[in-house]
């Protein structure tokens, strides 16, 4: 009996020091562990609390025993996290506290309720890890992209990021505004099946798989028709592509600028130079007939005259035949004079696709050929100067046509202006860069200071309504810079003349061209 009992005492020495042993490791968990523990009753107030738990709240553990999980809580979170057993749903959260000392703390939770084997309650333990440090930078972090969002917002640009698979990752406002959608309704979604138009998805797209495989080189500009909710829009896009730390492509960044009006806007004007030119065609084609009818007065006069000679002499009987020879010959070089002036008004209007090859003599005769009658009959003298023997390229009637323009102006300048000497000087050279220059200057008097700067403008004019339309120099000036890639010069300059000076318009056009040669 006595050796039973002795083997009972041994066994339960054992045992005890297995207890002790183990209450020993729960000890140095429990005291030394890195998070934050504590025992709750089923009203969530402390039972028990380890050195950590009482150093991250910044109390003595007899001071929290006396408290419970929410009086250490702050007001913010206490209705959304209370740590009583007929409440508490969530056992795995992060709450804001309150420390001692009235600083507030971030804490992640989590809370395991223990029960008996019959399934009654006994106490909940918790563990918690501050996380204050790692919330600070998550605010820096959702503080940044907050101001990110915010300058991306204040852009009036579009700006979408998308992976490469062609999601959306982000958005701006002005996107949201173009789209007609809600942020949330476009994030996720596949830019290319959702906002391009079905004829152009596949090329498109195709096209941004190759650039993120970097299969071809980078494009960072392309303009491309977006469906939008309201209307469709034309938009030219800005590209970056996105790589991670290993330089592994994750997405584009693209910036979008709606050009939808300022096309729609390029049309309109278009259309509106296209019938200011062709008014100014109009317009020229006027001037050239009164021009072509002071040129034939005196040919057909010619014609007339030999003709009634011929008649007159044949009636009387007196007609000769070298007479009839000589008035015949008259009659065909006058004809022909007649016939190669409607040829020159019909290459005036001519476009020209391509450039031609001419030289500066055969142009400024021309000149000379279409506008000296009507210059003669306003009392108006042409002085001409060519300055190289060259052929070089251009396009001949439009530049025709231009210098036409500025010399009618000129000739118009001189309307109801009684004085003598009536000059007007045509001078045209190459310049060193191998330009061609047109100068005109005249005598008239020159533009008022105070409308030159509108000279240029469409429909301005000076002239009365039924002399002018106010197109000719709008369309030199569009023809000579826009069309030519040349430039227009003006001010107002001297022109001397038999020892008489005056005041008058300057004109200077520079033409690129390339020169041929003598």
């Amino acid at each position: 009996m006595s050796k039973d009992f002795e083997n009972l005492n041994t066994i339960i020495k054992e045992q005890k020091g297995v207890i002790d042993n183990l209450a020993r490791h729960y000890n140095t968990l429990f005291e030394e562990s890195k998070l934050g523990i504590a025992y709750l009753d089923k009203k969530g107030s402390f039972i028990d609390v380890n050195e950590r738990f009482c150093k991250i709240f910044k109390y003595e553990k007899n001071e929290l025993l006396n408290l419970s999980f929410q009086e250490v809580t702050h007001k913010d979170d206490r209705f959304h996290y209370n740590e009583t057993i007929d409440s508490l749903l969530v056992t795995n959260y992060e709450k804001k506290c309150v420390r001692k000392d009235s600083r507030f703390i971030w804490i992640e939770v989590f809370i395991n309720h223990i029960s008996d084997k019959n399934g009654e309650y006994l106490y909940s333990i918790a563990f918690i890890n501050d996380i204050s440090k790692r919330k600070k930078i998550q605010d820096t972090i959702l503080e940044q992209t907050k101001t990110m969002q915010l300058y991306l917002d204040i852009v009036d640009v579009i700006i979408v990021a998308l992976d490469i698979n062609g999601h959306v990752t982000l958005v701006n406002r002005k996107a949201c505004e173009i789209l007609g959608f809600e942020e949330y309704e476009i994030i996720g979604r596949n830019w290319f099946k959702n906002f391009l138009f079905e004829e152009d998805t596949l090329e498109i797209f195709e096209h941004f798989k190759k650039l993120c495989a970097k299969s071809i080189e980078f494009e960072d500009k392309f303009t491309n028709r977006i469906k939008c909710k309201i209307e469709e829009r034309t938009i030219s896009w800005r590209n970056k592509i996105l790589l991670d730390s290993d330089k592994n492509v994750i997405g584009m960044l693209s910036s979008g600028e709606d050009i939808t009006d300022i096309l729609r806007l390029e049309e309109e004007n278009k259309r509106t130079e296209e019938a200011l030119y062709n008014q100014s065609k109009l317009a020229s084609m006027g001037e050239m007939i009164r021009n072509i009818a002071h040129q034939w007065r005196q040919p057909l006069s010619t014609i007339s005259t030999a003709a009634s000679g011929l008649k007159i002499q044949k009636e009387l009987n007196v007609l000769k035949d070298d007479d009839l020879t000589n008035s015949l010959g008259v009659i065909i070089d006058t004809t022909k004079y007649l016939s190669q002036t409607i040829d020159d008004f019909q290459n005036f209007f001519k476009i020209d696709k391509n450039s031609s090859i001419f030289d500066l003599y055969e142009f400024t005769s021309r000149i000379n050929n279409l506008i000296t009658s009507s210059y003669k009959s306003n009392n108006i003298e042409l002085k001409i100067k060519v300055n190289s023997k060259v052929k070089f390229t251009g396009h001949y009637n439009e530049i025709l046509q231009t210098t036409l323009n500025i010399l009618n102006n000129a000739k118009d300048a001189f309307n109801n202006k009684s004085f003598d000497e009536k000059i007007v000087e045509l001078t045209v050279d190459i310049t060193k860069n191998n330009n061609l220059e047109i100068q005109i200057k005249d005598n008239a008097g020159g533009i008022p200071d105070d409308i030159i700067d509108r000279i240029f403008e469409p429909y301005f004019t000076t002239k009365h309504e039924s002399l002018g339309t106010g197109i000719g120099l709008y369309m030199v000036k569009d023809i000579v810079e826009n069309r030519l890639n040349g430039k227009v010069e003006f001010k107002n300059d001297l022109l001397e003349f038999n020892n008489i000076t005056r005041k008058g318009a300057f004109f200077k056009l520079t033409i690129p061209s390339t020169l041929i040669g003598d």
